[in-house]
């Protein structure tokens, strides 16, 4: 998709450099998320410091944990098959990323006695618009296609593009032509991704600091998530009982907020605001 895009900057006279690529993407997710969350933690008097320190954490949390989650995805059928190059060599898997990123900057947390709960409020609004940033660099790497559609909306990728490939080789399609129409699962991840935004920012600007936010977002792309599962067209992503391996975490993650939810105190009372005391830990998330 890279290619087809840098022509059409090229035929329209604009520079091929305004196409960024997919790790220019991820970095300019990780400066607009971190910019977002010490501009929280410098308006609501936590410690910026801290605040840096643990999104360091997060960063490199997420680093490790997208490669780490397919490596061990890729570990039974690396076993069975007996080649571990699947294993020595995995992709990056998105909520490998979130998972790893979390648990790196919670450790960080826990360990210098900060609260978590309002430093992932902070940083939801931007783990939205990273997730949205790094959703179109996979657009324009094409990697994450989606199952062939005759929707108006439907993105035909080029040849040589994962897609192309995967089709011509179960018949669909000429080597070396197009894909056939697919969805842009890609583009439908980026909308969750500002969707869920836009959403952890209603808490955030009326002062929760409880855990609201992160989890209004989690909520949503988990949700988001799970149904966008059902119309990728790349097989090779590991599935159980007829649901792929993002599912089970959506559903995990689903369930896990529910229970969150249930056993909160208050709930149903807007209690854990900035400068407002409240009778819930602010380690809570």
């Amino acid at each position: 998709m890279k290619r087809t895009l840098v022509l059409w900057l090229v035929r329209h006279g604009l520079p091929a450099w305004l196409l960024p690529e997919y790790f220019q993407l991820a970095a300019i997710a990780a400066i607009a998320a971190s910019a977002i969350a010490l501009w929280f933690a410098k308006r609501d008097g936590a410690s910026v410091v801290h605040t840096t320190r643990a999104l360091a954490c997060a960063y490199l949390g997420a680093l490790v944990g997208g490669y780490l989650f397919e490596s061990l995805r890729a570990l039974p059928g690396a076993v069975v098959a007996g080649s571990w190059h699947a294993v020595v060599h995995p992709g990056r898997a998105a909520y490998g990323g979130l998972l790893g990123g979390a648990a790196s900057a919670a450790l960080y947390l826990w360990r210098t006695q900060q609260p978590q709960a309002p430093f992932f409020d902070r940083a939801a609004i931007g783990t939205g618009l990273g997730f949205a940033l790094v959703r179109s660099g996979c657009f324009i790497a094409g990697c994450d296609y989606g199952l062939p559609t005759a929707l108006p909306w439907a993105v035909r990728f080029p040849p040589g593009s994962l897609a192309a490939l995967d089709h011509a080789r179960h018949g669909f399609v000429p080597v070396g032509s197009p894909s056939l129409p697919v969805h842009p699962t890609q583009l439908y991840e980026v909308l969750i991704g500002l969707v869920g935004a836009a959403a952890s920012a209603v808490p955030l600007v009326r002062g929760r600091r409880d855990g609201s936010a992160f989890a209004t977002f989690l909520a949503i792309y988990a949700v988001g998530r799970f149904a966008i599962e059902f119309l990728r067209g790349d097989q090779e992503r590991g599935h159980a009982l007829s649901l792929s391996t993002a599912q089970w975490v959506s559903v995990a993650l689903v369930v896990s907020l529910a229970i969150r939810f249930l056993r909160r105190p208050g709930r149903l009372v807007d209690d854990t605001r900035v400068g407002v005391p409240s009778t819930m830990s602010p380690r809570a998330i």
